[in-house]
């Protein structure tokens, strides 16, 4: 999104590609057990920073699912 506002277009693919990693993000984040604002945080975040915040969120994701089950 920051990359849209920059430089004032936004492609109709790269768009799409974005609600379609927000769409992934919230299904992912559907089966974990946060309260709802932090679910809200992230799939704002992967729809602000588009394929940074994404890679970020499925790090995050990766150590939370593997500390978990190490627990």
């Amino acid at each position: 999104m920051i990359l849209f506002l920059l430089t004032d277009a936004v492609p109709p693919f790269l768009l799409i590609c974005l609600l379609i990693m927000c769409y992934l993000a919230g299904y992912e984040l559907w089966k974990e057990d946060l309260q709802f604002l932090w679910k809200a945080w992230w799939v704002l975040f992967v729809f602000l920073l588009n394929i940074l915040g994404f890679a970020i969120f499925w790090i995050w994701l990766l150590i939370r699912r593997t500390r978990a089950r190490a627990a």
